[in-house]
């Protein structure tokens, strides 16, 4: 598949999966260190990607003091869902330019998501850099009937 902007997807959902501050955890000086996980799951029977973020902001060594994590769900439609399947339908393909996309879309609402939900607190200071997706995944994402094979 050569461009996903023809495939015939929609951003359908987000959904916060986890949100939460520890003020025990939070330091006002110190390195910060962000740790991003980036999942994914699919719901074939609706032709729907799952796409997970999660963040944790860290001042103290595996004491997270702001977690976010938010998925976004995006829907095929059947002629694209088609076009991304693989022997026999038995796989399913998202190039990785598309899988990327479709990350750095949920990496942007969970920056919004972040924003509105420590807003008026010290932790608003606090906001999701840029991350190079193409780097983190650097190639395509298959699910198969077993699960997401990469």
């Amino acid at each position: 598949m050569a461009d996903y902007n023809s495939l015939g997807f929609a951003f359908v959902g987000l959904r916060t999966t986890q949100f939460a501050t520890n003020d025990k955890a939070y330091r006002k000086t110190g390195n910060l260190e962000l740790q991003t996980n980036i999942g994914f799951a699919l719901d074939e029977a609706k032709r729907i990607l799952i796409v997970e973020v999660q963040f944790d902001f860290l001042k103290k060594k595996d004491a997270p003091f702001l977690k976010i994590g938010l998925q976004g769900h995006f829907e095929v439609n059947a002629k694209g869902w088609k076009s991304l399947s693989k022997n026999e339908g038995s796989t399913i393909v998202f190039p990785q330019k598309l899988i990327t996309h479709l990350v750095v879309l949920t990496i942007g609402a969970a920056r919004g998501a972040l924003h509105a939900k420590t807003e008026g607190s010290i932790y608003n200071t606090y906001i999701l850099p840029t991350v190079n997706v193409a780097e983190l995944i650097p190639e395509d994402v298959s699910f198969t009937s077993k699960g997401m094979v990469r």
